[in-house]
C-alpha cells in the first residue's frame, strides 16, 4: 500500500498516497479555518495537524491562502447557487443568499471567515473567487447580451449588502421585516437584470 507523506521530508509519494496526503491538509486546513479563523491559523500549524511536512502546503498549494481558495472551490456557495436551480428563480436563490449572509448564517467555515475579513491574504481570496466563481458563471449562465455587465451589476449588489454588515453592522436592514428585505433585494436584483435600452442619439 502507497503511504501518505509524512513530516520529516523525503520523497513525495506516488497516486494514491499524494492524493491521501492533500486531502489530510485540505481536512486539517478546514478544521483549522473554522474552528481558529483564518488570521490565526499558520501553515505550520496546518501541517502540524496534518501530520505533514510544511513544506508540502507550498508544494501542492503554493501558499496558506492557496489552501482556502481550494477549500472554498470545493465546499463554497458560489457557482453552486448559481447554477443549481431552475433559471426563472436565480434572482430568489441570490437575493434569499444576500440576506441569509445579513443576518449572520451560513456554514460554520463562513461565519469564522467573518472574523478575518480585514485580512488581506482573505481579501485577496475574495477578489479572486469574486471573478472566478461568481461573475464570470454567472455571465455564462446569463448567455445574453451584456451578461458580463448584468453579472458585475448584482455582484456589486452582493458586495454592497456584505461591506454594510461587515463595517455598519446592518442593524436597521435586520431590524426590517426579513420577508419585505428580501423582496426588496430581489427587486434590486431584477433591476440589475433588465435589458439596456438604445441609447437616442440626440441625447446629450
Amino acid at each position: 500500500m502507497e503511504r501518505p507523506e509524512v513530516a520529516g521530508g523525503g520523497a513525495p509519494a506516488p497516486g494514491r498516497g499524494r492524493e491521501a496526503t492533500r486531502e489530510r491538509i485540505l481536512t486539517s486546513a478546514k478544521e483549522l479555518f473554522t474552528s481558529e479563523g483564518f488570521g490565526s491559523v499558520s501553515s505550520r500549524m496546518i501541517a502540524s495537524h496534518a501530520g505533514v511536512n510544511v513544506a508540502l502546503i507550498n508544494r501542492y498549494f503554493g501558499s496558506k491562502a492557496g489552501l482556502l481558495t481550494e477549500i472554498l472551490r470545493e465546499d463554497g456557495v458560489f457557482p453552486k447557487l448559481i447554477t443549481e436551480g431552475p433559471p426563472e428563480l436565480l434572482t430568489r436563490r441570490l437575493a434569499e443568499h444576500i440576506v441569509s449572509r445579513l443576518y449572520g448564517e451560513g456554514t460554520r467555515l463562513q461565519r469564522a471567515l467573518d472574523h478575518s475579513a480585514g485580512d488581506p491574504d482573505l481579501q485577496s481570496v475574495y477578489q479572486g473567487r469574486l471573478k472566478t466563481a461568481f461573475i464570470e458563471p454567472l455571465a455564462v449562465y446569463l448567455d445574453r447580451e451584456n451578461s458580463r455587465v448584468h453579472a458585475s451589476l448584482i455582484a456589486a449588489v452582493m458586495l454592497g449588502m456584505g461591506r454594510v454588515r461587515r463595517i455598519e453592522g446592518g442593524d436597521a436592514l435586520r431590524a426590517h421585516d426579513r420577508e419585505q428585505l428580501t423582496e426588496r433585494v430581489l427587486a434590486l436584483l431584477e433591476l440589475c437584470l433588465a435589458d439596456f435600452g438604445t441609447p437616442d442619439p440626440d441625447d446629450p
